[in-house]
């Protein structure tokens, strides 16, 4: 791989026609509740708050990642520039899905979920490839 690596992300539209399937569902269900029409509505209610916040936190926090020859990763928020982040311990590497958390410089934590269809088919082996084989942020377990 020739580094930096430079990806753009964009939001995935299966997190988003999963997540408005599973809130149907739970709809119908809620409905065919064998309650009061006012309490299978407050049911109804809350689902669709918790949907809509849910759908609200898989909004991108950040635009794009690069990744450097060192092992070090660079995440682009909506302002352009690029921060250092460092990548913490507890990712998720599939070929499907990719879950990893960073810690900024001003100590905030950011999770990227990306899925085959959130950036290109090329840019999304490379991000996976650069966490296997990259990166360092797999410590020891203590728990053993």
């Amino acid at each position: 791989m020739q580094f930096p690596i430079t990806i753009g992300l964009r939001r995935s539209h299966f997190l988003d026609v999963s997540l408005g399937f599973v809130t149907l569902l739970a709809s119908l269900v809620a409905l065919g509740f064998p309650q009061s029409l006012a309490l299978r509505l407050f049911f109804c209610g809350v689902i669709w708050v918790l949907a809509t916040l849910v759908w609200w936190q898989l909004s991108l926090k950040f635009v794009a990642i690069r990744l450097e020859r060192g092992g070090q990763v660079l995440i682009s928020c909506h302002g352009g520039e690029f921060l250092a982040a460092e990548l913490l311990q507890g990712a998720t590497v599939h070929p499907w899905l990719t879950v990893v958390r960073f810690k900024t410089e001003d100590a905030r934590v950011r999770r990227l979920i990306a899925t085959v269809d959130s950036l290109n088919r090329q840019d999304f082996r490379r991000l996976r490839v650069f966490l296997r084989w990259q990166a360092d942020f797999s410590g020891l377990n203590d728990d053993v």
